[in-house]
């Protein structure tokens, strides 16, 4: 069994799930992020080295025992609309996190990459063979990740997962990440601080939310059973639903909590059908049924509810 794992991002939304989880499960963390602080050791409960994955990576002898590496440290959407920046992240950062597995013999390699590099908005079956269709600099950095593992499987004999999980979602673990712009949200965000959640679009689309806490679970699960060569993995909850759905449930949670009906405001009509698409998966039998994902995102808006920072009577600030 593995026991010591490198986790990189952990100042990150993924990645400090990870980590957590990790530890949770017995394993020897190694966490790191570009830049250790005493606030984030104390959030993860665990130490963290500073590691810049931009530069050329030191061999220490803390390293020489790694059975494994979970690399989450990629260009996110908002890192990605800076084309130079998100392409130095995503390109040297994993070449240089490739390039210290080589060195020090750790030949497991998991990087999390993004459904999206199957398209935007997904239509029928996506299965690993797939063909990737990029339609975003977010899925673009991410792709260019996972060719650089392809090739280093090929060339070093790495055994590498590619995996690409759908619409991530989930509590922030640690103070460093500000993910307010992704639903779920971006929506309680906007419900404690006006009373209002806004649509820019019909609402129709679909989505398939996974959490944070489900990604780690399959990380760890793979390194349970780690498979050899370069493979893709697919990872998605068996729960479709509509951006529209997740307003419903912040709506309703909203008035179970303050007595009140949020006003929900949809600016558009377009698109006038949502997408409708299933993900299929090698770790398909350890994803949860769509009872347990629908439940499980009702409990994650509820707890952002009762974690914001944003207090209720922001909504009555300007009154």
């Amino acid at each position: 069994m593995m026991s010591k794992i490198l986790i990189t991002g952990c100042s990150g939304f993924i990645g400090s799930r990870v980590a957590i989880r990790a530890k949770q499960d017995g394993y020897e963390v190694i966490a790191s992020s570009r830049k250790s602080s005493d606030t984030l050791e104390q959030e993860l409960g665990m130490p963290i080295i500073a590691l810049d994955v931009l530069k050329p990576i030191l061999q220490g002898n803390d390293s020489a025992h790694i059975d494994a590496i979970i690399h989450c440290a990629t260009a996110n959407d908002v890192l990605s609309r800076d084309f130079e920046a998100g392409v130095n992240l995503s390109v040297y950062g994993t070449r240089n996190i490739l390039e210290f597995a080589v060195k020090r013999g750790v030949k497991r390699i998991i990087f999390v990459s993004t459904l999206q590099v199957y398209g935007t908005e997904l239509i029928g079956e996506i299965s690993e063979d797939t063909p990737v269709c990029c339609q975003s600099p977010y899925a673009l950095n991410h792709f260019f990740g996972e060719e650089l593992c392809r090739m280093y499987a090929r060339t070093h004999g790495l055994d590498v997962v590619l995996l690409r999980p759908s619409n991530v979602y989930g509590i922030p673990d640690v103070s460093t990440v500000r993910r307010d712009t992704l639903v779920p949200m971006c929506f309680v965000k906007e419900a404690i601080q006006t009373g209002t959640l806004t649509l820019r679009s019909s609402g129709r689309q679909q989505r398939n939310f996974i959490s944070t806490n489900e990604v780690a679970n399959v990380c760890l699960h793979l390194l349970s059973d780690f498979p050899q060569g370069c493979e893709v993995v697919n990872l998605g909850s068996s729960w479709l639903s509509s951006i529209r759905d997740i307003a419903e449930i912040t709506k309703q949670i909203y008035l179970a909590r303050y007595g009140e009906t949020l006003q929900v405001n949809i600016l558009s009509d377009e698109p006038k059908e949502g997408n409708l698409f299933t993900i299929a998966s090698r770790v398909a039998s350890v994803r949860p049924l769509p009872d347990e994902s629908r439940q499980t995102m009702i409990n994650v808006i509820t707890q952002l509810f009762d974690n914001n920072n944003f207090q209720k009577e922001m909504i009555y600030a300007n009154n």
